[in-house]
């Protein structure tokens, strides 16, 4: 995992903080990281499948100790995103971030799923966003 700063923050800067700083912005050894995450289904999902879907992948990632944000729009639901992040302070493991992948791509309903590369999860910032097959 590479750690990077607040775009705003140079390494100067950055020096400069104390630790209880640090850790309030979330930068330096305090940084978070997580990954975005591009769904599409096999077919459209209504609202019961969509439902379903959510009713089956949110405890699915808890229990990796993960939670997802977003997975939303129009009805029906061809396709979606998220972002990944642990559910409590901390970044995301690889091996966490290869179990959700494999989850996901599993889902009978799921026809590809794609992932980022680490994104800071407080300071995302754009070139991070390339997304890549799993």
């Amino acid at each position: 995992m590479t750690q990077h700063t607040v775009p705003s923050l140079s390494k100067r800067r950055l020096s400069r903080l104390n630790r209880r700083q640090r850790k309030k912005l979330r930068v330096g050894e305090f940084q978070e990281l997580g990954f975005w995450v591009e769904l599409k289904f096999k077919s459209a999902l209504d609202d019961a499948a969509l439902d379903a879907f959510c009713g089956a992948v949110y405890p699915a990632l808890a229990a990796q100790g993960l939670q997802i944000g977003g997975l939303g729009g129009w009805l029906p639901l061809a396709e979606t995103d998220g972002f990944v992040g642990t559910l409590g302070r901390g970044s995301v493991s690889e091996a966490q971030r290869a179990a959700a992948a494999a989850w996901l791509k599993a889902y009978p309903a799921v026809a590809q799923v794609r992932i980022s590369a680490w994104v800071d999860a407080w300071y995302p910032r754009e070139e991070e966003l390339q997304m890549q097959d799993v």
